[in-house]
C-alpha cells in the first residue's frame, strides 16, 4: 500500500506523481534535483512503467509511521505494466540500506485510511521480487547511534559497540551485542542477546531478549535494560514502509554474512 498526500484520489499522471512524492517527503528528506517519481508510457489510468527512486533519501523520523488500514468501500484505481522501487541507498544517521523492488502487471485500488487520507492498495501483481540489503557495519553504526542517544539521557557515554550475527534458520538470525560505556570515572560492559524472525509480510519479531552486565555501571545498566527488553519481547517491526496490500509475499529468504540480505517474491505463484 502507498499512502498518498491529501484526501482526494489522483485523477491524472501528474496528480499521482505529486501525491506519491509529497507523501514520501513526510518521512524522507528527498534528494534535491532527483526525479523521485517517474511515469513512462501508457495512458491514464493504464500506466506503462512507474519508477519510485529513493536513492540518496534520508529517513528523517526515528520510527516509521504505522501502516494505514484501507477502509471500505474501495474504488478501482489504476494498472501499471512495470513497477520499480529503488533505494541505493536509503540513509539513516550513519547507516544505509539498499532496497530494490520489481514487479509486472500490477493493479491498484483507491481507498481511504481511518483518518480519511487517500491511499493506493495493491490488489494484484505478477513476477514480484523485493530485496533488502544492509551491511553488518551499517547495522552496527545504527545501533551505536541509537545506544549513544539513549545513554546520553542518563549521563552515560557509549565508548564501543560490537555486534555479532548468525543465521539460526531460513528466516531468522541471532544477535549478540556488546556495549562498553562510561559514566564519570566508572566504566562497564553490557551484553545483549536476542533473536529476530522475519515472516512473509517482512515483519521482524524480537524474541529471546536478555541482557547481562559487567562492572558497577554495566550491572546497573543491565537491570534497567532488562525492564525495557521485557516490554519489547515479541515486538513486531515492519521492515518496509509499505505493505503489499492484497498480495502476499512468499519464499522469504535471509542470508547473514558481512551483509544481511532479505529477499522475497510476491504476486501470483
Amino acid at each position: 500500500m502507498f499512502p498518498l498526500a491529501g484526501t482526494s484520489y489522483p485523477r491524472s499522471t501528474d496528480e499521482l506523481k505529486a501525491a506519491i512524492r509529497n507523501s514520501l517527503a513526510e518521512v524522507f528528506q528527498l534528494p534535491s534535483g532527483n526525479s523521485v517519481v517517474r511515469i513512462e508510457g501508457g495512458t491514464w489510468p493504464m500506466l506503462g512503467r512507474v519508477v519510485v527512486d529513493l536513492s540518496g533519501a534520508v529517513l528523517k523520523v526515528s520510527e516509521l509511521p504505522p501502516r494505514p488500514i484501507p477502509q471500505e468501500p474501495r474504488e478501482p484505481g489504476l494498472t501499471v505494466g512495470e513497477l520499480q522501487i529503488l533505494g541505493r541507498p536509503i540513509r539513516y544517521e550513519k547507516s544505509q540500506l539498499d532496497l530494490a523492488l520489481n514487479a509486472r502487471s500490477l493493479r491498484f485500488d483507491f481507498a481511504h485510511d481511518g483518518t480519511g487520507r487517500a491511499m493506493l492498495v495493491l490488489a494484484d501483481a505478477t513476477d514480484g521480487h523485493v530485496d533488502l540489503k544492509m551491511s553488518k557495519s551499517d547495522l552496527q553504526a545504527a545501533l551505536f547511534a541509537a545506544a549513544t542517544t539513549a545513554a546520553k539521557a542518563h549521563g552515560v557515554a557509549v565508548q564501543d559497540l560490537q555486534l555479532n550475527l548468525a543465521s539460526s534458520g531460513p528466516r531468522s538470525f541471532a544477535g549478540d551485542l556488546r556495549v562498553k560505556a562510561k559514566k564519570i570515572m566508572m566504566s562497564g560492559v553490557v551484553h545483549l542477546r536476542g533473536k529476530i524472525d522475519i515472516d512473509d509480510s517482512l515483519i521482524a519479531t524480537l524474541s529471546n531478549l536478555a541482557c547481562g552486565g559487567e562492572g558497577m555501571i554495566g550491572s546497573m545498566a543491565a537491570a534497567l535494560i532488562n525492564t525495557h527488553l521485557k516490554a519489547n519481547e515479541a515486538k513486531k517491526i515492519p521492515l518496509m514502509a509499505f505493505s503489499m496490500g492484497d498480495v502476499s509475499l512468499h519464499d522469504v529468504r535471509i542470508a547473514v554474512t558481512d551483509v544481511i540480505d532479505v529477499t522475497a517474491e510476491f504476486g501470483r505463484k
